[in-house]
């Protein structure tokens, strides 16, 4: 899934795998990918070596994120 930052508002170019978007065991169906323009929250993994941003989506994932700023 490509990305476009919102915030901060960046042109790094970004993608979540879709294996990022769900915490569940099973992973999501084409049919159930969030449509195109929903704004997700989503947290940073890794910048890729082509210099891309490569994020998470998992609900577990981001609520660590915000338990532990400040």
């Amino acid at each position: 899934m490509d990305v476009s930052l919102v915030e901060p508002n960046a042109k790094v170019p970004a993608f979540i795998d879709f294996v990022h978007l769900t915490d569940g065991p099973e992973h999501l169906a084409p049919a159930d990918f969030p449509p195109v323009g929903r704004l997700l929250d989503a947290v940073t993994l890794d910048f890729m070596p082509d210099g891309e941003l490569r994020l998470s989506a998992r609900p577990s994932a981001v609520a660590g994120e915000r338990a532990e700023d400040p």
